[in-house]
């Protein structure tokens, strides 16, 4: 690797400074509000000389775009991320979720992992890329969304549609991967290359009304807890996706022996008992099982009005995540067949899986950079369960990758209670990532040092 002379510790605090700042920013969504959050940023970077502009989709959505111009030689490298969060429930935290506190090495609030983690990583490697003057032979974008915890419509999807000359790209860096995993001693680095569409679904359950002391059969809630019962308990048909399959087979190559040859039998006749056999952790077996099959989980449960009143209409909101190649109207086609007739199935949102190609110059950069910060350390594409802004830009090869070496069960406290995130993974990921960003974006100028 090229020294720069970069002090990462120096690096490191100054990233910490910006996530607390923008931790304090309250953008819980709805309502968003991610305008101050974006202003914030953008006066961080034009102080630097880097433009930057805010584009609000609608009052108060404010959209983060900053440009470090290249050569043209190639297309641009888009690095993004999302400023708004979910919600909290302030009672059940240990610390203010808004305060930003450094506590132990560890920074707490929300959005310290999904994303503001992420954001002020992304704006630490804008930062040295201008101070370093780095020659650059493609645009490096930096672009922050605002919408993307209820689907980017004010975001990623708005800029895409309206504002595509601000953002577009050949490839992007985003959330969704990195974390470490170990199995049999080595260790793997999961990078996102696909991830599930959605496919939300809401089901009404309708019976007789009535008097609540006087019980009568097949009632709108009885409909509904059978309802709720069927899909909590239902395993959805294995499906292998190309990138699960390959996440399997690199990693049997990797390990090779008894483990290669129970994931090579999975894949040749893939049942969840094949795979569910594999020696895998608690963590990586939910994992897997999100990974190779639809899935539709009931969220909320709404119905009746009064205590003694048998309501005759409950309905129950569930959150359906289908595979790259799934359609939305099927999945709620077999969903409407395994709750019966009683309940109506009414499918309220629906998106597409997507899944890019590993077998590119950007995921060899990514390969190769672990393999130098972490001797002997692998990446492998991976599947992620959920959804990101990436749907949001069918021009755009998206690969999701922020690099946790020593903390990687930080991944799982997204949208968890006591969020938070280790100032040791801030230093990793900004180091990882500035080092893919100057390979990939900037190889010449490394060959001349």
């Amino acid at each position: 690797m090229i020294d720069y002379g970069i002090e990462w510790s120096t690096v490191r605090d100054e990233v910490t400074r910006h996530l607390q700042a923008l931790i304090r920013f309250e953008t819980v969504n709805p309502p968003g509000n991610e305008t101050p959050l974006a202003e914030y940023l953008a006066d961080v970077l034009r102080r630097e000389g880097i433009p930057a502009d805010v584009v609000e989709s609608a009052p108060g959505r404010g959209n983060l775009v900053a440009r470090l111009r290249g050569n043209g030689k190639a297309r641009p490298l888009l690095l993004m991320a999302h400023s708004d969060v979910v919600s909290v429930e302030r009672e059940k935290w240990t610390r203010d979720p808004f305060g930003g506190e450094l506590v132990d090495g560890k920074v707490w609030g929300r959005g310290a992992v999904d994303t503001k983690g992420l954001v002020a990583c992304e704006l630490g490697v804008m930062l040295l890329l201008r101070r370093l003057a780095i020659p650059l032979e493609r645009d490096v974008i930096f672009a922050v969304f605002a919408d993307e915890e209820a689907g980017g419509q004010f975001g990623a999807c708005w800029m895409w549609q309206n504002r595509r000359d601000l953002i577009d790209a050949e490839f992007a860096i985003n959330e969704g991967g990195g974390m470490a995993l170990t199995l049999a001693g080595q260790r793997f680095y999961l990078c996102q290359t696909g991830e599930k569409g959605a496919a939300r679904l809401r089901l009404v359950a309708r019976g007789e009304p009535g008097h609540a002391s006087m019980p009568i059969p097949e009632t709108a809630m009885q409909h509904a807890a059978r309802a709720i019962l069927t899909l909590s308990t239902h395993t959805f048909p294995t499906v292998l996706t190309p990138t699960v399959t390959r996440f399997l087979r690199e990693i049997g190559q990797a390990l090779g022996g008894r483990i290669r040859e129970q994931i090579e039998a999975a894949l040749a006749d893939p049942t969840w008992e094949r795979l569910a056999a594999l020696p895998l952790g608690t963590g990586e077996r939910r994992l897997l099982y999100a990974m190779t099959r639809n899935t539709a989980v009931p969220t909320i449960v709404r119905g009746g009005h009064r205590i003694n009143v048998i309501p005759s209409e409950v309905t129950i909101e569930v959150d359906g995540r289908i595979l790259p190649g799934q359609e939305p109207e099927a999945f709620a086609a077999e969903v409407q067949r395994l709750v019966g007739p009683n309940v109506e199935v009414q499918l309220t949102s629906r998106g597409r899986g997507i899944e890019a190609e590993p077998d590119s110059t950007l995921f060899r950069v990514i390969s190769e950079t672990i393999a130098e910060l972490d001797p002997g350390a692998r990446v492998v594409p991976y599947l992620v369960p959920g959804g990101t802004d990436a749907k949001c830009l069918p021009g755009i090869k998206v690969y999701g990758f922020m690099p946790m070496r020593d903390h990687p069960e930080e991944f799982d406290l997204a949208h968890a209670h006591d969020e938070r995130i280790s100032v040791d993974t801030l230093e990793f990921a900004t180091r990882a990532l500035f080092e893919i960003v100057t390979r990939f974006c900037a190889p010449h100028a490394r060959s001349r040092r």
